[in-house]
């Protein structure tokens, strides 16, 4: 009993502070030291990071702005050109695909059944019995009677652009006013000697044939750029302007090109010059080409300069082809 008794005053003794304890409690100030240093260069590491796959992510989202653009634009001309030229061929002043000024237009006949029926004069509403008939319209200067179609129908509304077919003459008209007669209508078109880059309305002195005059609805699709925006426009205003929607934003450059049979390019046909291969009836397709880039410099895109893609499309219009090997 004995042996055990100062085996446990042993014991106590060596629990005692300053007698060989081995327990301790906390951290010593170097061990703190390195734990903070360590939680620092993680914590700097992991921000770096997140910050650098936000940068790239950003960075990735203003690149698709343009790479999406750039896509949108060339489906939507491949899918709008492959209309030129429906319903109506192109002859060597007037041509269903045309540039001008980077601006580019497509014309085709509306093939909805109801539409673009060709009206003809009302020749009892002409005046005297000569033909061709005198100077201007039927109903005023730049006016004409037409029967109306099939089921007692028109079609044509104020802001149409519609061909007017005069024999082998052809112009292009933009109603401003329709009027009720009836079996017939009264149709009123501007003046304006030009629509488009086309002769309209009844420019050169051309006199309506009151048996070979048809007024037919066109539908024109325009392409043109504005404050680095490009539009695209399917109607006209009653005084001729276009009426665009935005179709892609960010357009830094953009110019449009005919291309013709002996693959020469320019940027409009020229039926007026000596050369017989570069008139409207001699367009193979349309070169496009136009710089794309983001709406904002950005310091997670190139380096914080403007980023910028340039894109090409050759689009050849499969009607036009088919009107030279029919």
């Amino acid at each position: 009993m004995v042996c055990t008794r100062m085996k446990r005053i042993k014991m106590k003794r060596n629990d005692m502070p300053g007698h060989g304890s081995t327990r301790r409690e906390g951290f010593t100030l170097i061990e703190l030291l390195i734990s903070v240093v360590l939680s620092v260069v993680i914590m700097g590491a992991s921000l770096s990071f997140a910050i650098a796959t936000f940068r790239s992510t950003e960075g990735n989202r203003l690149r698709e702005e343009v790479y999406r653009s750039a896509r949108f634009i060339g489906m939507t001309l491949e899918r709008d050109i492959q209309t030129t030229g429906v319903g109506i061929a192109s002859e060597v002043r007037f041509g269903t695909l045309s540039t001008f000024n980077d601006t580019l237009v497509v014309l085709h006949v509306p093939w909805e059944p109801t539409e673009a029926f060709p009206y003809v004069i009302d020749e009892s509403r002409a005046s005297g019995n000569n033909n061709p008939l005198d100077p201007g319209g039927t109903c005023g200067d730049t006016c004409i009677d037409l029967i109306k179609g099939p089921g007692n129908t028109f079609d044509l509304v104020p802001g149409d652009m519609a061909r007017l077919q005069i024999n082998a003459e052809r112009r292009v008209i933009l109603v401003t006013d329709v009027r009720d007669r009836g079996n017939a209508v009264e149709l009123t078109f501007s003046d304006a000697p030009a629509l488009l880059h086309y002769e309209a309305a009844l420019s050169g002195g051309v006199l309506l044939d009151r048996f070979s005059t048809t007024v037919q609805k066109l539908q024109p699709i325009i392409y043109y750029v504005e404050n680095e925006i490009l539009y695209r426009a399917d109607r006209l205003t009653p005084t001729g302007d276009l009426i665009g929607s935005p179709l892609a934003y960010g357009v830094k450059s953009w110019s449009a090109h005919m291309i013709f049979l002996d693959l020469d390019e320019a940027t409009e046909a020229n039926p007026g010059d000596s050369d017989p291969t570069n008139d409207f009836d001699d367009i193979l397709g349309t070169r496009i080409i136009a710089t794309l880039g983001t709406n904002r410099p950005d310091i997670r895109v190139a380096r914080g300069g403007e980023f910028t893609r340039t894109y090409e499309w050759k689009l050849y219009p499969r009607n036009l082809m088919y009107e030279r090997n029919r």
